[in-house]
């Protein structure tokens, strides 16, 4: 009974996107240099996310970028970069 049973096809591992994301909390050098690691992760340009609203513990103002994000739409692509990231 054991042997007829087939392979679940749930516990396959698929992947449709990836999404890289650096958050800094800062504007300025510190951000460019996540953007610029970002860029030559991926070779593309990523995109900056502004902070929402003021926050004076954390020191961020409303409309400051604060983090950098890309998003890789291509399955093999995002295949290619992950093997890259963890197994280089």
């Amino acid at each position: 009974m054991a042997e007829e049973k087939t392979e679940n096809p749930m516990r396959a591992i698929r992947i449709h996107k990836l999404v890289l994301n650096i958050c800094v909390g800062e504007s300025g050098d510190r951000l460019t240099k996540a953007s610029k690691v970002l860029e030559q992760l991926t070779g593309q340009q990523p995109i900056f996310s502004k902070a929402r609203y003021t926050v004076r513990t954390f020191g961020i103002r409303r409309n400051e970028k604060i983090s950098a994000h890309v998003t890789i739409g291509n399955r093999d692509k995002a295949m290619q970069i992950l093997v890259r990231i963890f197994v280089d």
